[in-house]
């Protein structure tokens, strides 16, 4: 009995020492990581509409949101801002891809063109569904200006509308279709609201 008590606190002892580094580690970062989050996110917002000056969160965007389940995949909506004037809007968006969330930004301008795309952070396969993020694809979704809902299609696409997907990663494609076209619907819906007002 002796024999199992022992090794069984030693190995109690180094848990719990070791699930304390963890927690004090993770408190001592958390400021850093939500920092280098922000900064990510910022730049993402630059990258995509980079006629910007600088950026201003969109408040209340949850009563254009509403309850469509597509809409809901819009986390954050800021106005890009030149000479104090709203240009357009970038939108941050999560959808759901192969591996796990895939986090897009998307810019919108006041035609209803778009700025530009970039995903941000994914979990997707290397090498495969990561391709999403590649010039080739993304390039696709950059200065068009939908009339229809977006769609994937395995090649040759002819219309603004129609994306050439990322080969062997179509559920990736589709997730960040599915992002963008979110953020095209919630901003014709802003746009709605700000010529009702």
């Amino acid at each position: 009995m002796r024999d199992i008590i022992k090794p069984t606190i030693v190995l109690f002892l180094i848990c719990t020492i070791v699930t304390m580094a963890l927690a004090i580690t993770n408190y001592a970062t958390k400021d850093a990581i939500k920092e280098q989050v922000r900064l990510q996110e910022e730049s993402a917002r630059k990258e995509v509409f980079s006629a910007a000056e600088s950026f201003e969160e969109v408040k209340d965007l949850e009563s254009v949101t509403g309850t469509n389940e597509d809409e809901r995949l819009v986390k954050k909506a800021y106005n890009s801002l030149k000479n104090g004037e709203v240009i357009g809007r970038v939108y941050s968006v999560e959808s759901i891809g192969y591996g796990g969330v895939v986090s897009v930004a998307v810019g919108i301008d006041n035609s209803g063109k778009t700025t530009g795309v970039e995903i941000v952070s994914h979990s997707e396969t290397p090498g495969l569904g990561s391709k999403a993020g590649d010039e080739a694809f993304i390039s696709q979704l950059a200065g068009i200006t939908p009339k229809e809902p977006l769609t994937v299609v395995k090649a040759g696409s002819s219309k603004d509308e129609e994306i050439d997907a990322v080969s062997g990663a179509t559920i990736t494609s589709k997730a960040v279709i599915k992002a963008v076209q979110a953020a095209i619907e919630v901003d014709g819906e802003l746009k709605k609201r700000e010529g009702d007002s």
